[in-house]
């Protein structure tokens, strides 16, 4: 059976993670989808991770333990640094804390039946707090299909919750210059070179507030994500993130086509412009897009500065 079943390497990225990383761990054992692997790799945690880690790894032979001491002090850096143990067919990216349901890896496994070409899928899940229990039903705030929904968006679709196959993996030659997550680089890999594609499905619990999670902490309530558009003195644009997305150009500018290029300069040209008049004619010539809609950003142009 597992000879007919596409190989799945998991990627997990530890840090002082001993409250939670078991219940994950087991949720991982506990999948219908069988043939997978676990590696981890830990940033130097001084808890008892680890312990945790190996007493499971002696007892399940598809946890493998990536022990080569370098210490990379950041969740993002430590996921990229995994990659090149990555050579199954799909990929996933595996935060420490979260809890998996039973059905998550056949669920995204089955997005990419009959796919030889690159592509990422990913799921929806309930944000989670210890204390808090369920805090939301939807983690997942857009579904970008294209460059113009991606670019603004000042993020990549949750780590956790993407699969990626082999084919878009090989795009990654080399690392670009500069990258902001993890989940950043491989949403703009999938958007620029493939496909991304959403499974609308609850699959996993996405636990909030604590050290180390690779993505910010939902906001659930649109009142205030709207009022938040007016009154933030967050720019349009962050900087961190148009360094990566910029250094993602010149790496791979040369096999994007003409109408892709267009776009990235429309939105380096935003970054750059001092006229508000300018900014707003080039979201509407590119039909730039946050979270699929040109007025929101339209807004978020006229009431915030595009950079710092």
């Amino acid at each position: 059976m597992l000879n007919n079943m596409k190989s799945v390497h998991i990627l997990m990225a530890t840090y002082q993670g001993e409250r939670y990383i078991e219940n994950q761990i087991l949720s991982l054992i506990g999948q219908t989808y069988t043939n997978w692997t676990l590696f981890i790799h830990d940033d130097g945690s001084v808890d008892n991770t680890m312990q945790i880690v190996r007493r499971y790894a002696a007892i399940e032979k598809r946890i493998v333990i990536i022990d080569d001491g370098i210490k990379l002090g950041q969740a993002a850096a430590n996921f990229l640094h995994m990659l090149p143990y990555a050579t199954a067919d799909l990929i996933l990216f595996c935060d420490q804390d979260d809890i998996w349901f039973e059905s998550k890896i056949q669920c995204l496994v089955e997005a990419f039946d009959g796919v030889s070409t690159p592509q990422a899928a990913f799921c929806n899940g309930y944000a989670y707090s210890a204390e808090r229990g369920i805090i939301s039903d939807n983690i997942t705030k857009t579904s970008p299909k294209s460059l113009n929904e991606q670019l603004f968006l000042n993020a990549g679709i949750q780590g956790c919750s993407m699969m990626f196959n082999k084919q878009l993996l090989d795009k990654l030659h080399q690392m670009p210059a500069e990258v902001a997550m993890h989940d950043h680089l491989i949403t703009l890999l999938a958007i620029s070179f493939g496909k991304l594609v959403y499974v609308n499905k609850s699959l996993m619990l996405y636990r909030q507030s604590h050290v180390g999670k690779a993505t910010e902490d939902i906001q659930t309530d649109r009142y205030k994500r709207l009022k938040s558009i007016f009154i933030s003195d967050i720019p349009v644009i962050d900087q961190k993130h148009f360094n990566a997305t910029k250094a993602f150009y010149e790496s791979f500018g040369e096999q994007l086509s003409e109408a892709q290029h267009n776009l990235f300069k429309g939105y380096f040209s935003y970054a750059s412009s001092k006229s508000l008049v300018s900014r707003l004619s080039i979201v509407l010539k590119y039909q730039f897009k946050l979270y699929n809609s040109v007025f929101l950003l339209v807004l978020k142009t006229i009431t915030r500065k595009p950079i710092k």
